[in-house]
């Protein structure tokens, strides 16, 4: 634990602080993953995917995860000082004993420790969760500090730890955490104010919040309706929606009340929720339900979103939580209100819990005043473990070839100019759901057809377009990009409408409802890479490329090396871009 000491200089108290210590933040449930920080500084932050290649890997400790944070970093699990643990179901191993231990009869069985805090039985989770053997399990010192976070505060403090503004509105929402779908919290006047979803609604013997409630789940109803999977491709939800009406849009809105404090309601239990999408499903074509879940999205967000912003009339808006992983959402945010800032964190799913929950210790540690002086802006997320010394040994040892190229960059504009298809692996891996440069399939976007056939090359089924990369100052040139959602773009967290004229100059980039989800790059980000996009600008005129994660369907985003190089050999790529060279197959 960091303390604050106070030593005496000529009967003058001077306070010091002492070393930093190793703090690590993991999540457990669905995209589990593991961060790890040396106070505010970032380390490493890993989704449990992309160690173990197997899509949302989770429901354990991400023990691979938390492997590959501490290799990044150098470190061993007997450096780490403090651990930030989720505030969730613990198999019963797990929980202390006198605390609903029955590992013996039922292996599977899980305990909610927040219940014991709701119910008086515990007065902190330390109680409940047996922390000493997860310790001495896992090989981190048993007299590491402990930390239970609270979900959707590690949501809103991630977001808020970016954004250095003096007054911010912070907005979660999600499929669900600590038996809370939404929350709002208000930073101003140097005070950070729960408006509703804090901890006092997580421990309230009533629960004001039900799961019925949530819009994250009656998108995730929909898309199961539609014969995807839930948790992995509400994403394609959204592409159809544009081709779609939305027919029951009307009826599916009026389940949902706002009230006059901005919270969300919905009359129906979760189940009937379900039974009226099923129902509504068989009655309408998929693209007509897409859009209408989608409307219904809008509708009632933009509804609470005005409520709060007249309760809390801020200039600076932050999102976080699964629901804005809807592009399209937050394009819709901003054409509705005067903001000056909307900022969506990058890892806005679950796999920003692990984060998240650091910076929440950190906050309790140290209070709100220092820990509003440790924010600045978001320069990347590339967190992953650098393999940059062994990219070149294991393409060359994999049987690739370096391209005899002088300048690598030149060449890769070269090929992509000609119709090639290039896979990025440059430096660390991205954190969160997008592809940014660093683990990226890029190509021409002037080829319309590309959708279909490349996506056939990555065994993929999409209903929208590929995304476009665009360095930053190029971008109000492509997009009606407004002021307030260039920040956020960086990370290709929201969708905007693409000017008229290059429509179809860049027809691959550009969904049937003519927006694209663009990301804007700045040199300082990504030099290999915007440098690629410069030199192909001077040799076409156009100032994009289509980028899409470097993935197959149903695979995350590459990690290692090795994984590039099998994309190669399979055919998912022509070339391989390096931070050194350009690699191809004989």
């Amino acid at each position: 634990m960091r303390l604050r000491i106070q030593a005496f200089n000529h009967g003058r108290a001077v306070t010091r602080e002492p070393d930093p210590v190793i703090i690590l933040g993991f999540y457990q449930s669905h995209d589990a993953c593991a961060a790890l920080y040396d106070d505010y500084r970032c380390l490493a932050s890993v989704a449990l995917e992309r160690v173990t290649r197997i899509k949302t890997d989770g429901y354990r400790f991400p023990s691979e995860a938390v492997a590959e944070c501490l290799a990044s970093a150098g470190l061993t699990p007997g450096d780490i000082g403090a651990v930030c643990y989720p505030r969730m179901r613990y198999p019963a191993d797990d929980i202390q004993n006198g605390f609903h231990r029955f590992g013996g009869l039922f292996g599977a069985h899980k305990v909610d420790p927040i219940a014991h805090l709701r119910s008086g039985r515990a007065k902190d989770l330390a109680e409940v969760v047996d922390v000493s053997a997860f310790a001495a399990r896992h090989g981190w010192p048993a007299g590491a500090e402990t930390f239970f976070y609270n979900h959707h505060k590690a949501h809103a403090l991630a977001t808020l730890a970016h954004m250095p503004a003096d007054e911010v509105l912070l907005y979660t929402a999600d499929g669900g955490g600590d038996d809370v779908f939404y929350s709002a919290r208000l930073l101003k006047d140097g005070q950070l104010t729960d408006l509703f979803g804090g901890e006092a609604d997580t421990l309230a013997r009533t629960v004001p919040q039900r799961p019925g409630d949530s819009l994250g789940k009656l998108y995730a109803y929909v898309t199961e309706a539609l014969g995807f999977r839930s948790l992995r491709h509400e994403g394609k939800v959204l592409g159809l929606a544009a081709f779609g009406k939305p027919v029951h849009a009307e009826r599916m809105t009026a389940l949902y009340q706002v009230s006059d404090d901005g919270q969300i309601h919905c009359a129906m239990p979760r189940w009937r929720v379900r039974m009226l999408v099923n129902s509504l499903a068989k009655k309408c074509s998929r693209e007509d339900m897409a859009a209408s879940v989608q409307q219904t999205l809008e509708n009632v967000i933009l509804a609470a979103l005005a409520k709060l912003l007249r309760r809390a009339p801020v200039r600076h808006l932050g999102l976080s939580g699964g629901v804005f992983a809807n592009v399209k959402l937050t394009q819709r945010i901003a054409e509705r209100f005067d903001l000056d800032e909307i900022f969506v964190y990058p890892a806005m799913s679950d796999q920003g819990e692990a984060d998240g929950g650091v910076l929440e210790f950190l906050l309790k540690r140290d209070g709100l005043a220092s820990w509003l002086g440790h924010r600045e802006k978001l320069g990347n997320v590339y967190r992953g473990r650098d393999y940059t010394g062994d990219v070149d040994r294991v393409f060359a040892a994999g049987g690739a070839v370096k391209r005899p190229a002088a300048d690598p960059i030149d060449e890769a504009a070269t090929i992509i100019a000609a119709g090639g298809i290039v896979g990025t692996y440059l430096g660390r891996m991205e954190y969160g759901p997008r592809a940014l440069g660093a683990r990226s399939i890029i190509a021409a976007a002037t080829d319309r057809s590309i959708n279909d056939w490349l996506n056939k090359r990555l065994d993929r089924t999409d209903f929208m377009p590929f995304a476009p990369v665009v360095r930053a100052e190029k971008a109000k040139d492509l997009f009606l990009l407004p002021d307030e959602l260039a920040y956020t773009a960086n990370f290709m967290t929201v969708t905007c409408d693409v000017k008229p004229e290059w429509r179809e100059k860049i027809p691959a980039c550009v969904h049937v409802d003519g927006t694209a989800r663009p990301q804007l790059i700045h040199r300082e980000q990504n030099p290999v890479y915007y440098d690629v996009l410069a030199a192909y600008e001077q040799k076409t005129g156009i100032p994009a490329l289509i980028n899409t994660s470097f993935n197959v369907h149903e695979e995350p985003i590459i990690n290692k090396p090795e994984e590039a190089l099998r994309a190669l050999k399979e055919g998912r790529v022509d070339h391989l871009l390096s931070e050194n060279a350009v690699w191809s197959l004989g």
